[in-house]
């Protein structure tokens, strides 16, 4: 069988069975990338079962007593409340986690690239027509490159992340046999510079751009990289004087 991404993940999360998961593992056996998406996926679950669940913001407990005082059904209304705002402050923490960011990143390019055809929302060659296609819905993007190496630009779309449902900036590049995915992260993520990982048998590499966070993934490590040297060209190029591309990378208010 050939290398079927989706199918890895299942058999990490356990949900395969009979045949099928027989089928994967003897395919693992063979397989030197799926063997480390595998691994990589496991890794990441151990990672996150060790963390420690985030406490609430401080006073959080006598904000809410506070406003359902006199309201009745109060202690059927606290013990409803307060899970949900500990469900809130965990995905927000969760969200700027760049493991997993790099993890949702990286499945939503193969998700996107496995389809018959690309579902671009705004299919086109010219990174200006791209850009500005994003700009109107209030995305600005860094300052994209028209071609990389043998990767050329042929559209973009938006995308959903979870565990918020954020809603990301997902630009497609192509060659005849390779396939890159630039995204405009619509949130913090706790990196410095830079985090670079392989998850999902592509090489994710977040970068801190200007105020923006970029995210770019690939099969091929060096493809990636040489993507985030040429944005980081860009956005250097664009530092001094101001100009249309570094105005461009501000959080609009």
């Amino acid at each position: 069988m050939s290398c079927d991404p989706q199918r890895v993940t299942a058999l990490v999360d356990e949900v395969l069975e009979g045949e099928e998961k027989a089928t994967i593992e003897a395919h693992l056996a063979g397989c030197e990338a799926c063997r480390a998406q595998a691994a990589d996926e496991e890794r990441l679950r151990a990672s996150l079962r060790t963390l420690e669940a985030p406490e609430p913001p401080f006073g959080l407990e006598q904000r809410v007593l506070r406003r359902l005082r006199g309201r009745g059904r109060l202690a059927g209304a606290v013990r409803v409340l307060l899970p949900l705002a500990a469900a809130l402050v965990l995905v927000l923490w969760a969200r700027g986690y760049a493991p997993l960011l790099a993890w949702e990143l990286s499945r939503d390019h193969d998700h996107c690239f496995e389809m018959r055809e690309l579902p671009a929302q705004v299919p086109a060659s010219q990174p200006a027509t791209v850009a500005a296609w994003f700009d109107e819905r209030g995305t600005p993007l860094p300052e994209l490159p028209e071609t990389v190496g043998r990767l050329a630009l042929v559209g973009g779309r938006y995308c959903w992340l979870m565990p918020d449902l954020s809603r990301v900036a997902h630009v497609y590049y192509t060659s005849d046999d390779q396939q890159v995915s630039v995204f405009s992260v619509p949130h913090a993520v706790r990196i410095d510079d830079h985090y670079t990982t392989r998850t999902k048998g592509n090489a994710v590499v977040l970068v801190n751009l200007g105020r923006s966070v970029v995210g770019v993934v690939g099969e091929d490590a060096e493809a990636v990289e040489a993507f985030v040297s040429r944005l980081r060209t860009s956005v250097a190029a664009g530092e001094a004087p101001e100009s249309a591309a570094a105005s461009a990378l501000r959080p609009r208010s």
